[in-house]
């Protein structure tokens, strides 16, 4: 038995007989299951969607972990692959980028709505598809991903993702190609459909208009919002019931999930009564916006409600929760070579030396006391705009169980704390989030059983240039880092980062033209600061990584061997910026010994 001995579940959808689909790495790579069997496709499926005949599934797959998505449809019965579109060097999406929402089917499967960067790789257009080929919908300008077709078939619903904060919906009428903006909120605000009105007159959505936080809203073809749900938390996505009489949402509550439902009224705008909670489940994740990592709720033909949750002492499961009954059953068993005594978090708070609260993840080994304090790793999420969850990671476990404490801080930038929180990392990467990440640090020196002399600090992404900032800006605290796919230079990440990126990353990162901003890039860069680095430094990339250049790693790793500092750099063949499950259990050893090691 073992930490890496589970499977890691991508996403599930309920199909129109009954029967679940769902991605899982079972075999090494995201593949979609049906009926306890593998449907193997080319490459690493990043989504899997029933046609609403039930005769067909939409498959979105990476072929080499480059992320030039293709789109084809899987005969559940024979295995077979028919590929739709599959260009070389040209990415299609249906839905949001990384996401598990938006149907791209119409009613009747006769239409299929995706976006695609072929005709300009910074843009992405909407495309429609029938039986007599694909057309543009709508022309791109920036990065416009479709969301879903009406009920009758007219309208497509077309997203603007010019940020992860700054969002724009758009109305596609069908039989014209015309199209309409919906929304013109005065400022940036979050629009996350999650379902179409049954008469087509409008839609079900997260929203943050008027608001600091995401609430549960409808929003008409016209233009007009009727608030269903306003918390002082992000609702961060819902679903809506087959026959329209039931909405189901999620409050985000420091990354559980508080799940909700109630009874839409005759006026499809109004609940009637007041929201009920969902019962019978294990607490937990169990929405993401825009259902990142699978985090999205579907009901199923027959009303259950389909949950893909999240523990952080146990493997993610599927399963379905009877609404009246109060009840849920559990559906897979992915955690079934995982040992029963895995630690859950706790949440606690850091206080950032403007006075900023950063709620954080804090695990405890069981061998930790005060007696015998033990060392902590500082773990930081990718994007900046995520969020630490309460889920299962096997690195974490292992440092647990190798007597090493771990906290997971969700600094500013990260999601789930309102669009404020979220925006004040746009253009001050390595500033603000940096102090937040020492004020982590900080906090564990009143945590009686962690020994804040060993520390360490480990990162993906996002989470890898934080982690290089850190022991390059941050030199006297730690003992040892990990940098996963991180950058070193923020020029030039700017600089080859996405092409579908580059109309968002001035105001995202900063201006590399403008000469303030060029002069605080180069100060926030760690590659500038590797002089200063003190603690044995681990170096991981991918490849084939298209969001994060491997010259970020590689650059780092020169330098610091030109300046003879501790240093070693992993880079791993075929591998992108996902993760590698065929090398999870060698990559969880290495960085878990890199730790035992120097701390």
């Amino acid at each position: 038995m073992t930490l890496t001995d589970f499977e890691w579940v991508y996403g599930a959808e309920p199909g129109p007989d009954g029967r679940v689909v769902w991605i899982s790495d079972a075999t090494g790579r995201p593949q979609p299951w049906l009926d306890g069997r593998c449907l193997p496709v080319p490459g690493s499926v990043r989504r899997c969607v029933w046609r609403p005949d039930g005769a067909r599934l939409l498959v979105l797959t990476d072929p080499d972990g480059g992320e030039d998505h293709r789109l084809g449809e899987l005969d559940p019965a024979t295995g077979e692959v028919r590929w739709l579109v599959a260009e070389p060097g040209v990415r299609c999406e249906i839905g949001v980028p990384y996401g598990g929402t938006g149907d791209p089917y119409n009613a009747n499967g006769t239409l299929l709505a995706y976006a695609s960067n072929a005709r300009d790789h910074e843009v992405f257009d909407v495309l429609v598809r029938d039986a007599n080929g694909s057309r543009i919908v709508l022309r791109g300008d920036d990065r416009y991903l479709p969301l879903g077709f009406s009920p009758d078939s007219r309208v497509l619903l077309v997203l603007k993702l010019h940020q992860n904060t700054d969002h724009e919906l758009f109305a596609v009428d069908l039989a014209t190609d015309t199209v309409r903006q919906l929304t013109r909120f005065d400022g940036p605000a979050k629009y996350e459909p999650v379902a179409w009105l049954p008469d087509s007159s409008g839609i079900y959505l997260c929203t943050t208009q008027g608001r600091d936080f995401t609430g549960l809203a409808t929003l008409s073809l016209d233009g007009e919002l009727t608030w269903l749900d306003t918390p002082e938390s992000d609702v961060e996505g819902g679903a809506l019931s087959r026959d329209g009489t039931r909405i189901a949402w999620g409050r985000n509550e420091d990354g559980y999930t508080r799940l909700l439902w109630a009874e839409i009224g005759g006026n499809p705008r109004e609940l009637r009564g007041e929201p009920r909670e969902v019962t019978g489940l294990p607490r937990g994740l169990a929405i993401c916006e825009f259902g990142y990592g699978g985090h999205a709720l579907h009901f199923t033909h027959s009303g259950e409600l389909l949950v893909q949750l999240a523990q952080g002492n146990a493997a993610t499961e599927l399963y379905l929760a009877d609404l009246d009954a109060g009840t849920a059953k559990r559906l897979t068993d992915f955690g079934a070579g995982l040992p029963d005594d895995l630690v859950a978090p706790t949440v606690v708070h850091a206080t950032s030396a403007d006075g900023l609260r950063v709620p954080c993840l804090l695990y405890r080994p069981p061998s930790a006391s005060a007696d015998d304090p033990v060392p902590v790793v500082m773990t930081v999420h990718g994007g900046p705009e995520s969020q630490a969850y309460p889920e299962y990671y096997p690195m974490v476990q292992s440092l647990l169980a190798h007597g090493i404490g771990v906290i997971a801080p969700n600094f500013r930038g990260s999601s789930g704390y309102g669009l404020r929180y979220q925006r004040t990392v746009y253009r001050d990467w390595g500033g603000g989030d940096l102090e937040d990440l020492a004020a982590t640090a900080a906090l564990l020196e009143d945590v009686d059983w962690a020994d804040g002399t060993r520390l360490g600090v480990h990162g993906a992404s996002y989470g890898g240039f934080a982690a290089l900032s850190c022991v390059t800006r941050l030199p006297h605290l730690w003992r040892a880092a990990v940098s996963e796919c991180g950058t070193s230079d923020l020029l030039s990440d700017i600089r080859n980062g996405p092409p579908t990126w580059r109309r968002r990353t001035a105001e995202w990162i900063g201006d590399p033209d403008d000469p303030a901003d060029r002069a605080r890039l180069v100060e926030r860069s760690p590659l500038g600061h590797a002089h200063r680095v003190q603690a044995p430094v681990l170096l991981m990339h991918g490849e084939n990584d298209t969001r994060v250049d491997p010259e970020e790693s590689e650059q780092m790793y020169r330098r610091l061997r030109e300046l003879g500092k501790p240093v070693r750099l992993e880079l791993h063949p075929g591998i992108g910026h996902e993760i590698n499950r065929e090398g999870l259990a060698d990559t969880v050893e290495m960085i878990v010994g890199w730790f035992t090691t120097n701390l």
